[in-house]
C-alpha cells in the first residue's frame, strides 16, 4: 500500500452544550443534519471519587459543520452504548444499555428541518450492548456485543435488519470467538469486523478482557473470511469506521498499552490511526489524530468523518466534536 497519502486533516466543530460530554453516544445523519445524543457520564463527581454513572436521553442537531447545536426532542428513555446507522429513512438507534441493563429497543430518528421525531422499530431479537452495526445493500448488519453489561459474555452472532419489512433475521455467525467494542465498516458487497475485545477465564472464575487483533469480512456470497490481523490491538474506536478514499480508517480507541494506572492518573488513550486497504488486504499507519478518544460513534457527513465526544481516559469524557477528511 502506498502510505504517502493516507493522513487525515482534522477540524473542530462546535462543542456539545454540556461541559462534561458523554461516552457511548449515538450519531447519524437525517435529511442533511447531524443527529447525536444518548450516552453516559459522571456529572455529579468523578468516577474515582465514587461518582454514579448517569445515562442521558438528550439529543442534539447540527445543520452545518460551521453551525451551532440545537437540542431536539429527547429519546423515550436514557440510553447509550448501542449502535447507530444512517438510513434514507433516518437515523437508526440499535440496542444499548442504561441503568436497568441492556435493551433490545430500536428507534428511527428523523429530522424534518424543524422537529426531531422518534419512532419505535422492531426490537432486536436479543438485548445487546457494546455491539457494532453497518449498512450494506440497504440492510443493517449488527455483529457481536454483550447480552448484558458487565463484560461477562460476548457474542459471535450476526443479526440482519430489513428496513422495508421492519424485521430482523439471524445471519451466519462469525466462526470465531465473541467480541464487543469492535469496529465495523462496509464497502461494496462486504462488511468488515475489526479488532475488539474477547473474554477469557480469570483467576477468580470471572471473565477478563482479551484484546483482539483479528479482522474479518463477510458477504452474502462468500460468507466469513479471515483477513490480515491488525498491527496492534484496537477496541472502542469510532464506529462505523469511515471509508475514505476506498480505505477503512480506525481512529484511535484503546490499544491496551496503558496499564497499571488508576482512572485519576491514567495518561489517556492513544491518538494514532490505522488504515486498511481491502484491495490488497494490508494495514498501514495513517498518522496521528487531533485528539485521543475511545467509546464513541462516527458518522460520515458533509465530506467529514465526524467523531462525537467519547472518553479521553477511563471515567473522563469530552464534549468536543471533530471531523476528518483526506489531506
Amino acid at each position: 500500500m502506498n502510505t504517502a497519502d493516507l493522513s487525515l486533516r482534522w477540524q473542530q466543530l462546535a462543542d456539545l452544550p454540556d461541559a462534561e460530554g458523554w461516552a457511548g453516544m449515538y450519531a447519524g445523519v437525517s435529511n442533511g443534519a447531524l443527529i447525536v445524543g444518548g450516552g453516559a457520564n459522571f456529572p455529579e463527581k468523578p468516577l474515582w471519587e465514587g461518582g454514579p454513572k448517569r445515562w442521558t436521553d438528550r439529543m442534539f442537531v447540527l445543520n452545518a459543520p460551521e453551525g451551532s447545536w440545537q437540542e431536539g426532542a429527547a429519546l423515550p428513555k436514557p440510553l447509550g452504548y448501542g449502535a447507530t446507522v444512517s438510513l434514507p429513512q433516518g437515523v437508526m438507534l440499535i440496542g444499548g444499555s442504561n441503568a436497568d441493563g441492556a435493551v433490545a429497543d430500536c428507534y428511527l430518528l428523523n429530522w424534518d428541518g424543524t422537529v426531531l421525531s422518534c419512532k419505535a422499530l422492531a426490537p432486536l431479537p436479543v438485548t445487546l450492548t457494546g455491539h457494532a452495526a453497518v449498512v450494506m445493500g440497504g440492510r443493517v448488519y449488527v455483529q457481536g456485543g454483550s447480552i448484558a453489561p458487565g463484560e461477562q459474555d460476548a457474542e459471535s452472532r450476526l443479526w440482519v435488519y430489513d428496513p422495508a419489512a421492519d424485521s430482523w433475521s439471524e445471519g451466519a455467525p462469525m466462526p470465531a470467538r465473541g467480541r464487543f467494542l469492535q469496529q465495523m465498516a462496509a464497502k461494496g458487497d462486504k462488511i468488515y469486523v475489526l479488532g475488539g475485545i474477547g473474554l477469557k477465564d480469570g483467576e477468580d472464575g470471572r471473565k477478563v478482557r482479551d484484546m483482539l487483533t483479528e479482522a474479518w469480512s463477510y458477504s452474502e456470497a462468500a460468507g466469513w473470511e479471515r483477513l490480515a490481523d491488525l498491527p496492534h490491538f484496537c477496541a472502542a474506536g469510532p464506529t462505523p469506521a469511515p471509508v475514505i478514499g476506498g480505505r477503512i480508517y480506525l481512529l484511535g480507541g484503546d490499544d491496551a498499552t496503558v496499564k497499571g494506572y488508576t482512572p485519576q492518573n491514567h495518561p489517556g488513550f492513544h491518538n494514532y490511526t490505522l488504515c486498511y486497504c481491502p484491495c490488497c488486504n494490508e494495514w498501514a499507519s495513517a498518522g496521528e489524530m487531533a485528539v485521543a478518544r475511545a467509546v464513541l460513534p462516527c458518522a460520515e457527513w458533509n465530506g467529514l468523518a465526524v467523531i462525537v465526544n467519547g472518553e479521553q481516559r477511563p471515567g473522563k469524557r469530552s464534549n468536543q466534536v471533530w471531523g476528518a477528511c483526506m489531506e
